[in-house]
């Protein structure tokens, strides 16, 4: 998966030594067996930031800080809006602060990362899925002996 993204993402012969430093130090991790989906975000959210496209999880496109309380939505390359009606895809403000402080202890902090990541990748992915998404649809479905 991480390499699809930086094969995907990342224009030829264009260096990214930071990212490179965080990916080679991600994937002992995952060696490990450390919990999967922090390790990902991590990953997901280093690449958009060093490649431009990294926005503030604290703060909402008007310079606002996050509130607890409202929904946001995100505008793909210019950050979180807020909104007052509910909609698909929304991310509520608490979710949106443990993200910001990596505080994947809050209930449900973990899948709207997912989901912002999702989000915030797809625009830049072309319009076509990552092949790494659909392998480990496989792998799950597929009947264990």
């Amino acid at each position: 998966y991480l390499n699809e993204l930086l094969i995907r993402l990342l224009p030829a012969e264009d260096a990214h030594p930071a990212l490179f430093d965080h990916y080679v130090a991600t994937l002992p991790a995952l060696a490990e067996r450390r919990p999967l989906e922090p390790l990902l975000r991590a990953f997901e959210w280093r690449l958009l930031d060093e490649l431009g496209y990294g926005f503030a999880l604290d703060i909402d496109i008007a310079g606002q800080p996050i509130d607890a309380q409202r929904l946001y939505r995100l505008v793909p390359d210019a950050g979180l809006e807020p909104v007052v009606g509910f909609q698909p895809g929304l991310f509520n403000g608490a979710e949106l602060l443990a993200m910001a402080e990596a505080d994947w202890q809050v209930p449900g902090a973990l899948a709207a990362a997912k989901r912002l990541m999702r989000q915030a990748l797809a625009p830049h992915l072309g319009g076509r899925p990552l092949v790494s998404r659909e392998l480990f649809m496989n792998l799950k479905e597929a009947p264990r002996d």
